[in-house]
């Protein structure tokens, strides 16, 4: 590692403060101007220009008719700072992202019925030329947690199903209410009670085929159970599988606009027992402070809510 094998104990003897003082005495040419830019008295400048002198063994400025004038070791001490004092500046001083200026991927992963509610707005937005983001969002998978975990994932849309690892990260992004969906020909009514809807054959979406939805949990929980005899992972294709069919098929109000445009479907109340729920995003608390993540968490909420007030 570098920090080894570097004179750490004639690294512990350095006073930052001594290259700053350092670096402003030599750009003003006097200990007044600096003393006054940084708002120190003169003596405690003085002082600290003896204590750079002895640290780098060397005078470092020489007076001149002109002001103080750099010794060899000083220009030299002073052409190095330049550019090491700004990189220093950059891990002390928060920064903030520029998608029009710098260059960023982010993964995410999320069910498409999530990725159908937010990518619009994302699309709009920033899939333009004036932006240096691209946004790749992954299939959703049983793994994505160890994703996270590993580094391969920036943000997960999850549900609230109190399953997450507790040391992560997480926020509600947005409430989600249960609607249905039936072909526009359908001997299906416009609404459904629990009874009509245990009753009715459905067309199931599981995003993970080991995990129960939550409409089935919440069913289960008031003993009761709906008949399926088709699952899938994808809401959108279950959607075009309903035409000349009686299915029920449940999924989230986020998709309200795709039934709504599709003349072959219907919108169908759901009944009252299936409860809405949220989705969150979730990512490694590693990156809540960074600048590019904390960008990216805005711009989840903006293309949730996008007349908001932004936080940042």
């Amino acid at each position: 590692m570098v920090i080894v094998s570097m004179r750490l104990e004639k690294l512990r003897q350095v006073d930052l403060n001594l290259l700053i003082i350092f670096a402003v005495i030599a750009e003003e040419k006097s200990v007044t101007k600096a003393s006054a830019r940084l708002l120190l008295s003169q003596p405690a400048v003085s002082r600290a220009l003896q204590r750079a002198r002895s640290t780098f063994q060397d005078d470092l400025v020489i007076r001149s008719s002109s002001g103080f004038e750099l010794t060899l070791r000083g220009r030299k001490i002073l052409q190095e700072l330049e550019q090491v004092l700004p990189r220093i500046e950059g891990l002390v001083v928060p920064s903030v992202f520029d998608p029009k200026r710098e260059r960023s991927n982010f993964r995410i992963s999320g069910p498409d019925n999530v990725c159908m509610a937010l990518l619009p707005q994302l699309c709009r937005r920033y899939a333009t030329e004036r932006y240096n983001v691209n946004f790749d969002f992954l299939p959703w998978q049983a793994e994505v947690v160890e994703l996270v975990e590993s580094g391969k994932l920036d943000l997960i849309l999850h549900i609230d199903d109190g399953l997450l690892p507790s040391h992560l990260s997480s926020e509600k992004l947005y409430r989600e209410d249960w609607i249905c969906a039936v072909a526009r020909q359908s001997k299906v009514g416009d609404r459904l009670t629990l009874k009509q809807y245990l009753a009715a054959e459905h067309l199931t979406v599981t995003t993970l085929p080991s995990v129960q939805n939550i409409p089935d949990k919440q069913l289960a929980a008031l003993g009761a159970k709906r008949r399926s005899s088709v699952r899938m992972p994808y809401f959108g294709a279950a959607l075009s599988c309903l035409p000349g069919t009686e299915l029920v098929l449940t999924l989230t109000n986020g998709m309200r606009q795709m039934v709504e445009r599709n003349s072959t479907v219907r919108l169908v109340e759901a009944p009252r027992e299936l409860r809405p729920f949220h989705f969150l995003m979730v990512w490694h608390p590693r990156l809540t402070a960074d600048a590019r993540h904390t960008w990216l968490r805005e711009t989840l909420r903006q293309a949730v809510h996008p007349g908001a007030t932004s936080r940042s």
